[in-house]
């Protein structure tokens, strides 16, 4: 009954928060634009989310050349559609800290207002009540307690796809693999990620110094998901992976012989920041195997906006891709036509 009233409510907008599906990688649909010193800032490739709660996002910069934002607020990002130039979200943001490497400087920003203009606001205010109801409902955060504010600005970060890869660390003999999604590129070479304060993955890339980031193709998506619980593991058995690895080229890493593109990082700073840990590190290598469409996660309003005037059989098709790549079944309400064919083969397609 729940589900019924809520189809009701939120006709085409009804979709998961996490939304995925396939997009060449780097993503291309959204830029990002820091504003309010002076003219608009490209940072669509320099700035990442790298904690949950509290929310922060790192922006990076030429050391020394960081806007001056005249006191901690006063900056904000925009997500804006490339092609359009549309604006989808808005975060205004208050500076908390600086970390520099190198000739960088890392700011680190919390939000202090979040807007999102993907859906209209009678349609983002039914979801706002719904999710209010479900978090009162059941806990369902794993233990990550994020602010209404935070929430808001996390689902206006997702409007950028953020790819969803495979970190592997150590060898065969004693390493790990494990999934993850927050992360991105911080400029001039470096890499930003951030992993669960209390999971053992994050000690063991710290004594390593380096990791491989395997990207995932959108055919073997459900992979991601099936590895989720090796953030709590030292070691794991290689053997038992339900794929082959290879050799990374730099540190001789064992990564997946599907990933489409291996990166391999080495870890200039490391800093708690509350729920996540932020790893900043230096793309020593990188690798690209093929152009398969990468696996990635967006937020379901983003693809209600993508989904814009389509109709109904469009929104059940790629609930039936989400659906495949994170699961590997197909949504009941999809069709198995030939787009979703051609997705789960791994096959550049418009599914």
């Amino acid at each position: 009954m729940r589900k019924g009233i809520k189809k009701i409510a939120l006709g085409k907008t009804f979709l998961p928060q996490e939304f995925t599906l396939g997009l060449p990688e780097p993503q291309t649909e959204i830029t990002v634009w820091l504003h309010g010193a002076g003219a608009p800032i490209d940072v669509t490739y320099r700035h990442a989310m790298v904690c949950a709660a509290p929310l922060v996002m790192s922006i990076g910069f030429d050391r020394g050349k960081a806007p001056d934002t005249n006191g901690t607020r006063g900056l904000s990002l925009q997500y804006c559609e490339r092609e359009s130039q549309h604006l989808l979200g808005e975060i205004g943001l208050e500076l908390k800290s600086t970390i520099t490497v190198d000739e960088s400087d890392f700011l680190l920003f919390e939000p202090y207002n979040s807007t999102n203009y993907c859906i209209s606001k009678l349609r983002i205010g039914i979801h706002y009540l719904f999710h209010a109801y479900e978090h009162w409902r059941r806990d369902n955060t794993n233990g990550i307690k994020m602010t209404f504010l935070e929430r808001r600005a996390a689902m206006v970060m997702f409007i950028t796809p953020h790819p969803i890869v495979l970190a592997s660390v150590g060898t065969r003999e004693n390493g790990n693999l494990f999934p993850m999604n927050l992360l991105g590129d911080l400029g001039n070479g470096y890499f930003g990620f951030g992993l669960r304060t209390e999971r053992v993955v994050g000690d063991l890339i710290k004594r390593a110094g380096h990791c491989a980031v395997s990207y995932m193709p959108l055919s073997h998506g459900a992979v991601a998901y099936q590895l989720a619980h090796n953030h709590t593991k030292q070691s794991i058995d290689w053997n038992q992976l339900p794929f082959e690895t290879m050799q990374s080229t730099a540190y001789q890493i064992p990564v997946p012989v599907f990933a489409p593109r291996v990166r391999e990082v080495e870890i200039k700073a490391v800093r708690a920041l509350g729920s996540h840990c932020l790893f900043v590190g230096r793309v020593v290598h990188d690798e690209k195997h093929s152009d398969s469409l990468g696996f990635c996660s967006i937020h379901g309003f983003y693809q209600a906006w993508r989904l814009k005037g389509r109709d109904r059989s469009a929104v059940n098709d790629s609930l039936a891709v989400d659906e495949l790549s994170k699961w590997g079944r197909i949504h009941p309400l999809g069709e198995q036509n030939e787009a979703m064919k051609m997705a789960a083969e791994g096959r550049r397609s418009e599914a």
